[in-house]
């Protein structure tokens, strides 16, 4: 979803006459601290086989590691208007992740889809250690994996993912087609 909104962001950029060589008349700050955030999510399948600890044990400290360097890219760069739409996705999303022991919830939706069967049997085999299958009563469900993305790769999106798309296509048009700054001339 975020890889879609970000092309779709930059080639609508081009349409405007914008260029990504304005990134650099402004560039992020703290660019490392995502990278390393998203690495680390991608690493809990690895760590579960390397560490002795049952993810129980370890799960929670690295989701808030992981979030904690997030929130600090955000704060780092809040004067763009498109950072306080991305801090307040990302917030959703914690807040979901941390309501369910610090995994993300799947809704049952997730049945009403054969394509998912795939994702259904992982999670309930654990071997993707960061979802959790969660009936209607769990906490904060409505805001987990329960939006059917069915295009370019199929999978679940929750309302935090939605929202950190639209705040990756605005961030690229405000890098691509910046506004001139207000200033002493």
């Amino acid at each position: 979803l975020m890889l879609v909104a970000l092309v779709a962001s930059v080639l609508i950029g081009y349409a405007r006459r914008g260029r990504l060589r304005h990134y650099l008349e402004r560039p992020l700050r703290g660019i490392w601290l995502p990278i390393a955030a998203y690495a680390l999510e991608f690493s809990f399948g690895a760590l579960e086989r390397i560490l002795p600890w049952p993810p129980s044990a370890w799960l929670g400290v690295a989701v808030c590691v992981e979030y904690a360097l997030l929130f600090v890219f955000l704060w780092r760069n809040r004067e763009r208007k498109a950072f306080w739409v991305l801090a307040v996705s990302s917030l959703l999303n914690f807040a979901v992740i941390a309501a369910n022991g610090f995994r993300m919830p799947i809704s049952p939706v997730v049945y009403n889809y054969p394509i998912f069967e795939n994702i259904v049997s992982r999670v309930s085999a654990g071997e993707m250690v960061e979802y959790t299958l969660v009936g209607w009563d769990g906490p904060l469900w409505w805001l987990g994996d329960t939006i059917p993305v069915l295009w370019v790769v199929p999978g679940l999106a929750s309302v935090g993912d939605i929202g950190l798309a639209v705040g990756m296509f605005i961030l690229m048009q405000e890098i691509m087609c910046p506004k001139p700054r207000k200033g002493r001339h």
